[in-house]
């Protein structure tokens, strides 16, 4: 088990585990696409020994939402982890365990622009996030709190995000996304690599790094998307773990509704 499961719904993370930002349509898709001032986004992520979910909302000042121009976006999301990390204990002499759970909420303001050049659609975010770390003991422990955590308490602080879409026309594309929040030097990145089944239905591979002052991690993985006029679903599975080796599974989904 890792000494920390870093939780993020963030424009990613969270990256979570996220959603996808398809601004690029097909032909057909496109034809039909209604004009949208507003993207509501959902999802979930979980791993072993946490999870998370998160919400968040996307107005257009001018114009349609996938136009170019200035937006605003607000997000929020909570979860749960576990972790151990090794202690001495006085009394036996010997090397322990401790567990501790702890729950993370967090909420973002956010003010961005979006830009197309050519075929490839750049996303930039910035503006304030607050999150907090609640962190117990698991059960009676020799640790009643942990002093090692850096991560803990409740902080605000600047946020910023970036996130780029690259069309490669009706065989797939490419997309970036990143992120960083200064409460507790937060950070996250994935990289998606799709292929177009169809007008519909598209699938690939993904790969991501995240973490904060506490632990670093990474995951590799592959995803299957839906994306209609209205808007998109995903759904991804891999590998999660560190520097050192795989720790488990994980498995995300996402909705993103335009209006």
């Amino acid at each position: 088990m890792s000494p920390f499961a870093f939780l993020i719904a963030s424009p990613f993370f969270a990256v979570g585990a996220a959603v996808a930002h398809a601004d690029v349509w097909s032909t057909a898709v496109a034809s039909e696409r209604p004009i949208s001032y507003y993207e509501a986004s959902a999802g979930a992520d979980a791993v072993s020994g946490s999870w998370s979910a998160y919400g968040g909302l996307t107005a257009a000042l001018l114009g349609d939402i996938r136009d170019d121009g200035w937006r605003v976006r607000t997000s929020g999301g909570y979860g749960r982890y576990r972790y151990a990390r090794p202690a001495f204990d006085p009394f036996s002499k010997r090397l322990i365990w401790p567990e501790f759970r702890g729950e993370m909420l967090f909420a973002d303001a956010m003010i961005g622009y979006k830009h197309t050049f050519g075929r490839l659609i750049v996303k930039a975010y910035a503006g304030l996030t607050e999150e907090q770390h609640l962190i117990r003991p698991h059960a009676p422990s020799l640790l009643a709190f942990d002093d090692e955590n850096a991560v803990q308490g409740s902080r605000r602080g600047f946020k910023g995000a970036l996130e780029t879409w690259l069309d490669f026309g009706n065989w797939g594309f490419a997309q970036i996304d990143a992120s960083w929040s200064a409460p507790f030097e937060a950070y996250g990145s994935r990289a998606r690599l799709g292929f177009r089944l169809d007008a519909t239905w598209s699938a690939g591979v993904e790969a991501s790094v995240f973490g904060n002052l506490n632990h670093d991690h990474g995951r590799a993985g592959a995803f299957v998307r839906a994306e209609w006029a209205w808007g998109e679903a995903s759904v991804s599975a891999g590998a999660d773990g560190d520097a050192k080796d795989v720790q488990g599974a994980f498995g995300s989904l996402g909705l993103l509704l335009r209006f």
